[in-house]
């Protein structure tokens, strides 16, 4: 099968070092920040809504350092999905992982926010241990094949976003099998969601989490893989979760994820993926 552009210019980046990689990653995000493009508008859209305490010019700053980010999320996919597997491993520099995670017999939910490097997070994990996360096809079947490649070379299984592949996940985790959600989007409209404050705002959130607490008695977890610029490492954080709190009624348990998803993204303001359109549609009539 013929190689879709994306691999082969990720394969050509591969061959640079990230500190390199991260220098053409400026490059890009130098224009992207001075042209009018979704990622440049919404990221300054979210950081209005939810920063408006900051002054213009601290506000632009975040933005531009988000932009930063954003990119070189985008071009470390050279080594994060193009490198042997211990070479990129050997990125990460300190690992903070709660006692439990390492000592439990129940199967782990990983909840991973777009913060960070979660593409490599999901590396991580599955040089850990055996690893579901859920997956949505691409509609081009090259561009498809590279990605499913790229993200399972170590092990780690990916489903689909349907019944099918939610059925796997929960019999994965009956197993004692890790499974790493992303459940910080927009949930699609059929989607089970309901309406929760992120960062003082209303924020459509999934239920899936609460779906799956509910129903397996599981260890939970959030976690983060965040990017040392000037070393061009990374550094690895896992805490614990309250299972009963995210098992709880949809609104209480809606809230609880958000806020602690909130409490990591503060950490590293800059690291997190704004130029996703996370508030409800009310919310942004308001700027």
């Amino acid at each position: 099968m013929k190689k879709p552009p994306i691999q082969i210019l990720l394969e050509l980046l591969a061959y640079l070092p990230i500190r390199v990689q991260y220098r053409l990653a400026r490059i890009l995000a130098f224009v992207v920040t001075r042209i009018n493009n979704q990622i440049s508008l919404q990221t300054e859209k979210n950081i209005h809504l939810c920063f408006n305490g900051l002054n213009h010019s601290r506000q632009i700053d975040l933005k531009k350092s988000t932009v930063r980010h954003t990119c070189y999320a985008l071009i470390e996919l050279a080594a994060v999905w193009c490198w042997p597997v211990k070479k990129i491993l050997a990125k990460i520099e300190q690992e903070e992982i709660c006692k439990k995670f390492s000592h439990t017999d129940k199967g782990r939910l990983v909840i991973a926010p777009h913060l960070g490097s979660w593409e490599l997070l999901n590396i991580w994990l599955a040089a850990n241990g055996r690893v579901f996360s859920l997956y949505k096809p691409q509609r081009n079947a090259r561009v498809d094949n590279f990605i499913l490649q790229s993200r399972t070379r170590n092990g780690a299984q990916l489903v689909p976003t349907d019944a099918f592949g939610l059925r796997k996940l929960i019999k994965g985790l009956k197993r004692g099998a890790t499974v790493m959600i992303l459940p910080d989007q927009k949930p699609r409209s059929d989607a089970a969601q309901i309406d929760s404050q992120f960062f003082g705002h209303v924020a459509s959130t999934s239920l899936l989490i609460q779906n799956i607490c509910k129903r397996i008695d599981c260890n939970v977890f959030i976690a983060a893989m965040y990017r040392n610029e000037k070393s061009t490492t990374f550094s690895l954080c896992i805490e614990s979760l309250d299972h009963h709190r995210l098992a709880g009624p949809e609104v209480d348990s809606a809230q609880y994820l958000n806020d602690q998803i909130e409490n990591m993204v503060r950490t590293h303001l800059d690291q997190y993926q704004w130029s996703y359109e996370r508030f409800t549609s009310a919310e942004y009539k308001t700027l």
